[in-house]
C-alpha cells in the first residue's frame, strides 16, 4: 500500500504501509506525526534558542510581587500535570507545558530543615517567607527554636520578619491567598511565629503537656492581633473554626477555639475603629458583590477547615470561589496600591492529595493551580512585577515502567521484559502511604493485581512500597524547581537555598535588607 505526502515542503514520495501504520498510531495517541523527523526536533531547537538570545535581563523595580507556592508539588507531580492536563485536552500531553513552564528563569530550590532532610511545610514556608531556615515543625521561627519550645519562640531574635512585613515596611499593600486554612502551615508562615505548627487555635495549645505554652499566643490570634497581620488588605481561605467564627458544619474538628473568641468578629471591629472600608465574606456570591474599588480590607472565609477540593467543590454562588476567582479578586483589589504590592497565593491542596495517596485528585489541584497561575498573567504586568512559581517540598510520586507514549498518567503499564510477576502496575507509584498493599504466599511477598481496577477513580488511592503509621503518604526531599518572570527573575541562575526565594523578592522589590536601593 503507497500514497502520497508532503512534508516540509519535501517532494512527493511514497509513504511505506509500515510507516503508515505508525502513523495511524501515532495519531490514536494524538502525537503529531512531524515528531518521526529529525526537522521537527532541530525546529524546536532553533526556536528554543531564538527565544534564549533575545532575552534581555528587566533590572527595574518590582513594584509588584506575586509569589504561588504549590504544596507538595515536586518535579514529578508538574510532570504528571503536564501530561494530565495535555491528555485532557485531547493531546498526548508529554510534549505540553503548564502555564508557569515557559517562564524564562528557573532553579532549582534545596528543601531541607535545619533539623531534617527532609522538610514539612511550616519550617519549608518559613524558609522562603522569611529568608531563614527553621526547624521540622516549627512556624516563623529561627532554628534557635526547637519545635514546642514557646519560651524560646517569644525571644525577639528568634522572630525573623516575613517578607509581608517587609513590603508593609516599605508602603506596599499585601494579601494572602490559600485553599487550606488560613491558619494552616504555609500561610501561618507568612504572619506568625510559633513553636509548633498545630498550635492554630487555643485548644491545640492546651493539649500539651507543659501548661507553659498558653504564654504563646496561637497562630489565629497573631493573624488578627499582631502585624503583619493585621495589616493585610487581603486574607482568602478556609478556616472558620479556628478563626471562632460561625460554622456550617457543627461536627468539624480541625480546631476548635476554647477561649470564645470570634476572631472574624474582632477583625471586623478593629476595621470599624479605624474608620476603614472593609468585607468580610463567606461564599463565591458575596465575594462577587464585594465593591472592589471601594473596599479596604477583604476577609474571606470559605469554608469552616480546608476548602474543598476542586473535583468537590461547590460551584454554586452559595458555595466556595475556585483558586483563579480568588487570584483575579485579590490582584485586583491590591492593583490600586500606589507603592505596589506583594500576594501570597497557596495551592494547598495539591499536598492533601497527595498524602492521601489520591493522584487523581493531585492532579486535578495541580491544574486548578496552573489556571490560577494563568489568571494572574492575564492580570499583571509583568514589567513591573514578579512573579515566582514554586513548592515548598516534594512527595514520593514516581513515574515509571516504561509505558507507552500517551499512555493514560493515571492508568497501568506492563513492561513485560521488565517485571517479574507478570502483572500490570500503575504508571504512578508512591513511596510511602496508605496504597501500601502487599501480603506474603509463604515463598514471596505478592503485591495486588490493578487489572480491571478503575485507577483513573477520584477514589483510588495509588500503590505505595511502604506502609505509614499515620495512613498518610510522607513528603520527599529531592530538590524543588522555581519559576520565574518578571523584574529580577533572573537571579533565579542555578541550585540555591530555598531560603534565597526571600532574598530575591526583597533585592528586587528593594525591601527588607535591602531597602536601600539594591545595597546589602
Amino acid at each position: 500500500m503507497r500514497v502520497w505526502y508532503v512534508l516540509s515542503g519535501r517532494r512527493p514520495g511514497f509513504m511505506p504501509a509500515s510507516l503508515l501504520l505508525l502513523l495511524a498510531t501515532l495519531a490514536a495517541c494524538a502525537i503529531d506525526p512531524d515528531e518521526l523527523h529529525a526537522h521537527h526536533w532541530y525546529k524546536l531547537g532553533v526556536e528554543d534558542i531564538n527565544e534564549a538570545l533575545q532575552r534581555t535581563q528587566n533590572t527595574k523595580l518590582a513594584k509588584n510581587v506575586v509569589l504561588f507556592l504549590g504544596d507538595g508539588m515536586g518535579i514529578s507531580t508538574v510532570t504528571a500535570g503536564r501530561i494530565f492536563k495535555g491528555q485532557k485536552h485531547g493531546k498526548s500531553g508529554e510534549e505540553g507545558y503548564l502555564s508557569f513552564e515557559r517562564f524564562p528563569n528557573m532553579a532549582l530550590l534545596k528543601t531541607y530543615n535545619v533539623d531534617k532532610q527532609v522538610a514539612d511545610s511550616a519550617a519549608a514556608a518559613t524558609a522562603f517567607l522569611s529568608g531563614a531556615k527553621g526547624n521540622f515543625y516549627t512556624l516563623g521561627v529561627t532554628a534557635a527554636v526547637k519545635a514546642g519550645d514557646c519560651a524560646a519562640s517569644l525571644l525577639p531574635e528568634n522572630r525573623p520578619k516575613s517578607i509581608l512585613s517587609w513590603a508593609q515596611e516599605q508602603g506596599k499593600e499585601t494579601g494572602l491567598v490559600t485553599n487550606t486554612r488560613i491558619t494552616h502551615a504555609t500561610p501561618g508562615a507568612a504572619y506568625a511565629s510559633s513553636a509548633q505548627r498545630e498550635w492554630e487555635c487555643d485548644a491545640k495549645m492546651k493539649e500539651e503537656a507543659d501548661p507553659s505554652v498558653m504564654q504563646c499566643k496561637d497562630i489565629a490570634r497573631q493573624l488578627v492581633e499582631d502585624e503583619p497581620g493585621m495589616s493585610l488588605k487581603v486574607i482568602f481561605g478556609g478556616g472558620r473554626q479556628a478563626m471562632g467564627a460561625p460554622l456550617t458544619n457543627s461536627t468539624t474538628t480541625s480546631c476548635r477555639r476554647l477561649d470564645g473568641q470570634n476572631l472574624a468578629l474582632k477583625w471586623q471591629e478593629r476595621r470599624q475603629s479605624e474608620n476603614a472600608s472593609y468585607a468580610y465574606v463567606t461564599n463565591t456570591r458575596q465575594l462577587k458583590d464585594v465593591d472592589i474599588n471601594n473596599t479596604e480590607f477583604i476577609l474571606g472565609l470559605f469554608a469552616d477547615n480546608h476548602m474543598s477540593y476542586e473535583r468537590n467543590r461547590d460551584v454554586s454562588e452559595a458555595g466556595e470561589p475556585s483558586l483563579s476567582e480568588l487570584v483575579a479578586t485579590a490582584i485586583r483589589r491590591l492593583d490600586r496600591a500606589k507603592k505596589g504590592y506583594f500576594l501570597i497565593v497557596e495551592g494547598g491542596r495539591i499536598d492533601h492529595a497527595m498524602h492521601d495517596g489520591k493522584a487523581q485528585l493531585a492532579l486535578e489541584e495541580m491544574l486548578a493551580f496552573d489556571a490560577a497561575v494563568a489568571t494572574a498573567l492575564g492580570l499583571v504586568d509583568l514589567n513591573e512585577t514578579l512573579v515566582i512559581v514554586t513548592a515548598d517540598h516534594s512527595h514520593g510520586l514516581a513515574i515509571n515502567g516504561y509505558p507507552d507514549r500517551g499512555n493514560d498518567i493515571l492508568g497501568t503499564t506492563f513492561y513485560e521484559e521488565g517485571i517479574a510477576d507478570n502483572m500490570p502496575h500503575t504508571t504512578l507509584l508512591f513511596t510511602t502511604g496508605p496504597g501500601f498493599n502487599y501480603s506474603y504466599d509463604g515463598t514471596k511477598v505478592v503485591r495486588a493485581n490493578v487489572s480491571g481496577v478503575d485507577t483513573r477513580a477520584a477514589s483510588y488511592m495509588f500503590p505505595a512500597t511502604v506502609p505509614t503509621k499515620m495512613g498518610e503518604s510522607l513528603h520527599s526531599g529531592e530538590d524543588v524547581a522555581a519559576y520565574a518572570a518578571g523584574p529580577w527573575s533572573h537571579l533565579f541562575h542555578r541550585t540555591h537555598e530555598q531560603t534565597y526565594v526571600a532574598h530575591v523578592i526583597a533585592y528586587a522589590a528593594q525591601v527588607g535588607p535591602f531597602a536601600s536601593p539594591h545595597a546589602p
